[in-house]
């Protein structure tokens, strides 16, 4: 049984021993050896001894330097990343052992050393949220009994037992008002606006205590002022945006002015070419094509005071002229020329389209001459030979 627990103490040793001192050999053993066990900070030793005992067989310490210095880079972003992963999922204890244990390996790290103190702030900060949070819980609890205890006391006055137990639950009160005062007066401090509101008005609830009363005080001080400013801040805003809209709309009913002056200028050109060919069309008696030209005039909006001179005569000349064929056709149809009649009241219609007279006389006209080709073609079958019989 000795023997036994020798080997073992003795195995023991030797595995300590290993994990403390490497074995014997090259400087670039040594150095792999502790990088293989992530000990940056023991790989830099060695190669640092370097300085003060240069070895014949490490003609390049630079590389070595480099590989520490690459392979210690990793190890200290990847333990970062999984310190973040920890602390995403609120493990506080891995989070930390991964930066204390880190340190351990790489001492000389700036990186981690800047990770462990922001971790280290995150978790007083967390603390004391849900410190505060506790207080601020205990606080609207108590004042819910003392609410309480305080009618149960109204109702039976003459009981002891009750009034000593308002007045422990008053003391209670007195106490928490006292923590989130402190509380309310280092943000009123610093300018916390969110920490005394969220303190002041429980401990004044919970107290009548005069220190408390004037905290209290001012913070409803101070936070008719933010209101003020808050509402100040809204109406620039509202303003600021308005005048912001007002110059975006004058900016686009310049640019529309600016392309209805292009529009118009386009217009102008394009319709005193159309009114030289009205005014030829016009002169030349070509009733059809003025009116075509003078509506293309019109939708262009085109402003000339020859036009609209022109435009007028125009009219009364086609008014004259739809009569005119008018009667022309009429004429023609007594007649009984009824081709003659149909073209000449077609060639009237072009001109006055909305003339419900001849209307009427075209489709007159028309069912005669319809009439007319289907007695032709009666006649035509009567007097056609009969077919010779065969012999």
């Amino acid at each position: 049984m000795k023997v036994l627990r020798g080997i073992l103490a003795a195995s023991v040793f030797f595995e300590v021993s290993c994990a403390l001192f490497p074995p014997s050999g090259s400087v670039s053993e040594q150095v792999n050896y502790w990088l293989d066990k992530q000990e940056y900070g023991k790989a830099m030793d060695v190669v640092a001894t370097l300085q003060e005992h240069p070895d014949q067989e490490v003609s390049d310490p630079q590389t070595l330097q480099d590989k520490i210095s690459d392979q210690s880079l990793r190890y200290e972003q990847q333990v970062i990343i999984e310190a973040d992963k920890a602390l995403a999922k609120e493990d506080w204890r891995s989070a930390l052992d991964l930066y204390q244990e880190a340190m351990e390996r790489l001492p000389t790290s700036k990186k981690l050393k800047e990770g462990q103190q922001q971790l280290e702030k995150k978790q007083q900060a967390s603390l004391a949220k849900l410190q505060l949070d506790l207080l601020v819980s205990q606080g609207e609890a108590v004042y819910n009994e003392l609410l309480i205890n305080q009618q149960v006391a109204a109702t039976n006055p003459k009981d002891w037992l009750v009034k000593y137990k308002l007045d422990s639950k008053a003391d209670e009160a007195a106490k928490l008002a006292n923590e989130l005062a402190e509380y309310g007066r280092r943000g009123l401090a610093e300018g916390d606006m969110a920490l005394a509101k969220r303190t002041l008005p429980l401990a004044a609830k919970l107290s009548s205590a005069p220190d408390i009363k004037t905290a209290y005080d001012r913070y409803r001080q101070l936070q008719d002022e933010e209101d003020v400013r808050a509402a100040e801040e809204q109406e620039r805003i509202v303003v600021e945006e308005e005048q912001k809209q007002k110059s975006q709309r004058k900016v686009y009913e310049k640019q529309i002015k600016k392309k209805q002056k292009v529009v118009v200028a386009r217009n102008q050109d394009l319709g005193d070419d159309l009114l030289t060919e009205f005014k030829n069309a016009y002169a030349e008696g070509r009733f059809a094509d003025a009116l075509q030209l003078r509506q293309k005039l019109v939708k262009l909006n085109y402003d000339n005071a020859e036009f609209q001179g022109l435009s007028g005569d125009l009219s009364n000349n086609i008014a004259k002229h739809v009569k005119h064929l008018t009667d022309i056709g009429t004429q023609h149809y007594s007649r009984q020329q009824y081709e003659q009649a149909l073209q000449k009241w077609q060639e009237a219609q072009v001109l006055d389209p909305q003339n419900e007279q001849l209307k009427a006389h075209v489709e007159r006209a028309a069912k005669v001459l319809e009439k007319l080709k289907n007695l032709k073609h009666k006649q035509e079958v009567e007097v056609e030979p009969a077919a010779t019989p065969l012999k």
